[in-house]
């Protein structure tokens, strides 16, 4: 029996022992696995990073070879190279044909602005044609006559016409600024030239995040730091050693640890038409630096390990289960329920008919956040607005952020419209209040969208899928909160079948068209401008509404492509008018998401110069709630657009938000007073105190005013007294296509001859 108690416990001994050692390895490996999975998702983040890094730079490069070769097939060029008589004497002799030459070349800032620092013309033996500096032409006594010593000039020839070379980074003798060129051989009829302009090296600087991820540009050759996100931009490079292992190794792309960062890299090598050899690198400090140097793995760390494990353990499990649990049903960041959670507290909610509302609420502006601070800032914001939203809903309601975005969904259990309503009220209102994120001051605005149970639904999805629908009117018509209504329920499948018809009717010949509605001056009688008005004629359904479809592309990242095509119908038309002519401004609907789109400008300049139109023949129309969705981003573009001599106008003034203080900043030439207030303005006093204060205003402010819905005689006196500029409406024309509004035009022009008083219309 003794022997026998001896091998039990000796059992026991080793039973402990061997579960001692296994949970000694459990530990070891559990923290090994941790740390492999941190540095896993480190690596993935930083490559994520540096693809987004790699194809900007690229697109950076593939612009200026776009531009080089739109610029190149200016024909200007090619009429200097054939004129009679040499380089000198042409320069000598100026003219119309050199300030053409000059013109093509300044438009460059244009399009590039603040980033175009030199740009020349040169002929085959290097001698300078023209030369222009910050978009200003020097003099002809200080043309070079050595371009053809600069070390793009060599290069470029031997490539030959209609190819763009791209010479190595250097300090630009006229702008002292690192810089790179883009330069490309003009031909015509055995003549040749080249056409050469300098991009500024710091276009490629890449912001730091708050994070220490930074992004740099490397000299492939030296391993010097050209562009970097903590220092100055320089064309030789700065004394930073730290990517020099990675110059050595040779490779084209990969990740490594230098010292104590981790860096993501990928090689861009020189190619017969760029001299540049550049690493783009990512890197941010490298994952667990000082837990390694504080690990230790003797065996008396791991035993008292072992033991604090076995001690607990229990808890632990038990911890470990309730996590799962957590993150199975809640959102990660914000800790609030996620969207299955949501659902099954709305599902009992709900059991036995139960009345209860949801509401889904959508911080406005969250994008910019993320876009223009960064993503780290993005999630602190959706923190605060989650924290805000708990704190402020009554007891018993439930908060959940449902979906990756920034939707917020809140189920109140028991409550009518009216109380659905005064909830979403005081939510958004709590919102709207500042915002302190790392010592910034971020102002959102939010909508929301409200459905109700039974009547809107009986189910949780059901109830999601109404209250998004509501959020999404209350977008469109800019309204706080907004209930849902079957009759405007745009989530439907006639609607996602009616957005495929749009996208391929773009693309086809004959199914969307322009008709243009002229405008007309009070004083004078003379058409002034004409507005284009885009007709759908549905192969299928027939002639489709502007209001059925337009709003629907505003919801989507369809309405981008439709202005393109507008403007392109719009701006070739007007062209054509130009060239017979008679020159008539065209105006064109702007959207919202079109004008706070970056690369907007450079889109709608682009158009203009391949097709020839001046930038005074066209004008864009904005509404006053596309310029307040985010003014500055607004006022940023509108500027651009307003330097470059395009005109602006407000639409449908009276029917926005706008505050007059926003409004004599906006860079705009017209305001046009809304068609509601106009066609009521002879029979109500209000509308006619509207429009006179309307007027006034903006003569006050230096804007010609345009009046919509004009349609009688009445109208047309009462606006002329009001000292009204413009007027647009049935009255003198309906929409007319472009040959109707040819015969329109000659007949209404052969009753208003130059100096005649205007009839009475």
């Amino acid at each position: 029996m003794i022997r026998w108690a001896t091998v039990v416990r000796q059992a026991h001994a080793a039973g402990f022992l061997i579960g001692l050692l296994v949970l000694v390895v459990s530990v070891f490996t559990s923290a090994l696995t941790a740390r492999d999975r941190e540095e896993a998702a480190q690596d993935y983040a930083l490559d994520l990073a540096l693809g987004e890094q790699v194809a900007a730079v690229n697109n950076y490069f593939g612009r200026s070879r776009a531009i080089a070769q739109v610029l190149a097939d200016n024909p200007v060029f090619a009429d200097f190279l054939q004129a009679p008589g040499t380089t000198r004497e042409k320069i000598a002799a100026g003219g119309p044909l050199l300030q053409r030459v000059v013109d093509a070349l300044a438009y460059l800032e244009q399009l590039y602005p603040g980033r175009v620092g030199e740009a020349c013309f040169a002929d085959i033996d290097g001698q300078q044609i023209v030369r222009v500096v910050d978009g200003v032409p020097v003099k002809a006594a200080d043309l070079r006559r050595n371009e053809d010593g600069s070390s793009y000039f060599a290069p470029t020839l031997k490539l030959g016409p209609q190819r763009v070379y791209q010479a190595k980074a250097y300090e630009s003798p006229d702008t002292h600024q690192p810089v790179i060129s883009n330069s490309i051989v003009v031909a015509a009829s055995g003549h040749a030239g080249m056409v050469h302009f300098e991009i500024a090296l710091d276009s490629f600087r890449m912001p730091a995040t708050t994070g220490g991820r930074t992004a740099s540009i490397v000299d492939a050759g030296t391993g010097r730091v050209k562009v970097d996100s903590r220092a100055a931009t320089s064309a030789s490079g700065n004394d930073v050693q730290t990517f020099q292992p990675l110059v050595k190794s040779g490779d084209l792309a990969g990740m490594m640890t230098l010292g104590d960062r981790r860096v993501a890299y990928q090689r861009l090598p020189p190619t017969q038409t760029t001299a540049n050899d550049w690493y783009v690198v990512v890197s941010e400090p490298a994952y667990g630096q000082s837990w390694t140097r504080g690990f230790s793995v003797n065996s008396i760390a791991l035993l008292l390990g072992a033991l604090l494990t076995i001690l607990i353990s229990v808890v632990s499990w038990r911890g470990h289960l309730r996590s799962i649990r957590l993150a199975a049903s809640h959102d990660p960041l914000t800790g609030l329920p996620n969207r299955a959670e949501f659902a099954e507290r709305t599902n009992a909610v709900l059991r036995g008919g139960r009345p209860a509302v949801t509401l889904i609420i959508n911080p406005r502006g969250f994008r910019n956040v993320n876009d223009v601070l960064g993503y780290q800032h993005g999630d602190q914001l959706l923190t605060q607005v989650a924290r805000r939203l708990s704190e402020a809903v009554p007891d018993g309601a439930t908060v959940a952020r449902i979906g990756g975005a920034d939707d917020f969904a809140v189920l109140l259990p028991g409550a009518d419209l009216a109380e659905g309503r005064a909830a979403a009220e005081t939510l958004l209102a709590v919102l709207h209040r500042t915002f302190l994120i790392d010592d910034l001051h971020v102002d959102v605005e939010a909508n929301a969208g409200l459905a109700v149970a039974p009547e809107h639904g009986t189910d949780a999805e059901t109830l999601l899928r109404h209250a998004d629908a509501a959020l999404h009117l209350a977008k469109e018509q800019a309204t706080g909160v907004q209930r849902y209504d079957a009759a405007n329920d745009t989530n439907t499948a006639d609607r996602l079948e009616l957005l495929g018809d749009l996208r391929r009717a773009i693309g086809a010949d004959d199914q969307l068209s322009l008709q243009y509605q002229p405008k007309i001056s009070l004083a004078t009688g003379r058409v002034t401008g004409a507005e284009a008005l885009i007709r759908w004629q549905h192969p299928t359904r027939g002639r489709m509404a502007p209001d059925r479809f337009i709003p629907m592309a505003e919801s989507t990242s369809l309405i981008r492509p439709l202005t393109s095509h507008v403007l392109e119908m719009a701006v070739c038309q007007a062209k054509k008018w130009a060239d017979r002519g008679t020159p008539i401004p065209v105006a064109v609907n702007v959207s919202t998401r079109c004008l706070l789109d970056p690369g907007f400008a450079a889109q709608v300049f682009g158009l203009l110069y391949r097709t020839g139109l001046p930038a005074s023949l066209l004008r864009l129309e904005i509404t006053e709630s596309a310029a307040m969705a985010d003014p500055d981003r607004a006022l940023t573009m509108l500027r651009a657009l307003h330097d470059g001599g395009i005109g602006l106008s407000v639409d449908d003034f009276g029917t926005g938000h706008s505050s007059m203080t926003y409004l004599q900043h906006l860079p705009v030439d017209e305001l046009k007073i809304d068609k509601s207030f106009v066609q009521a303005m002879t029979d109500s006093h209000g509308d006619a105190v509207l429009v006179r204060t309307a007027i006034t205003l903006a003569h006050n402010l230096g804007l010609s005013v345009v009046a919509e819905g004009v349609e009688d005689d009445a109208t047309v006196a009462a606006l002329r007294e009001l000292g009204c500029d413009v007027a647009q409406g049935y009255r003198f024309a309906r929409p007319l296509s472009t040959t109707d509004f040819d015969l329109w035009l000659a007949d209404y022009r052969a009753g208003h001859t130059v100096g005649a008083a205007p009839r009475q219309i």
